[in-house]
């Protein structure tokens, strides 16, 4: 069975092993098997803020990982779902979308940040956003 965990905060996956190896295998797996092979190329800036960081296991499997990232010098869209890398046997709309969903909910963005950008370059309404008439545009998030 599949399972999204956090990845930073307490009782995060990472904590619960051996810490060093959990996070170069998150790593790992996004460099190896990147939902967007161009963000293998950026550089962390200075600025760059964390909001949430997840991962998909299968048991003692690692996945799947993705963070929510603010780039406060990206004018266009800051907030965006970064870092995403997913085993190819594991890589569904189904799975990237509930990922997404996921780190959006967990991330509690500041509702000054009406959208996020989704792996696929689709915005995604901020749901604690007060933006009145905003809607999801995809499952569990829309329920």
């Amino acid at each position: 069975m599949l399972e999204i965990l956090h990845a930073i905060g307490p009782g995060n996956w990472v904590s619960g092993g051996d810490v060093v190896e959990r996070r170069e295998s998150m790593q790992e797996l996004f460099f190896d098997h990147p939902v967007c092979p161009e963000e293998t190329e950026e550089d962390w800036p200075d600025d760059r803020q964390l909001y949430a960081e997840m991962v998909v296991v299968e048991g003692e499997r690692l996945v799947g990982t993705a963070m929510l990232v603010v780039d406060p010098e990206r004018e266009d869209r800051p907030a965006r779902i970064w870092g995403m890398g997913v085993l190819p046997a594991f890589r569904t709309d189904f799975i990237i979308q509930t990922l997404e969903e996921t780190l959006i909910r967990a991330a509690h963005l500041d509702p000054a940040y009406p959208f996020i950008e989704a792996t696929d370059g689709a915005l995604v309404p901020n749901p604690y956003s007060e933006i009145e008439g905003l809607r999801e545009r995809r499952g569990p998030l829309a329920a």
